[in-house]
């Protein structure tokens, strides 16, 4: 099953194991963990500790149907009710 970017998008993030791979804070670099929480600007990881990383200023993996996709995190800088809207 292919997931449209679109869909993704859309889609629930808390639940879902990321890595981020990139990020102006070069000590978030490698940082592996579970969304636990999602605020307009930030996700909270479970990385050992939680974890708060501003969204605009990473670009992550996340596994999507055993497929490794890079998302900027400036394409999900919104609460998680409006991204649902997104046509």
């Amino acid at each position: 099953m292919i997931v449209k970017m679109k869909d993704f998008l859309r889609s629930e993030l808390i639940g879902k194991n990321i890595k981020i791979i990139s990020s102006t804070n070069t000590s978030l670099v490698g940082v592996e963990g579970k969304i636990v929480d999602e605020t307009k600007h930030t996700f909270v990881l479970n990385a050992g500790k939680r974890k708060r990383v501003m969204k605009n200023t990473i670009v992550f993996q996340v596994n999507i149907n055993n497929t490794t996709q890079q998302i900027d995190g400036k394409l999900l800088e919104k609460r998680t009710e409006e991204r649902i809207k997104i046509k």
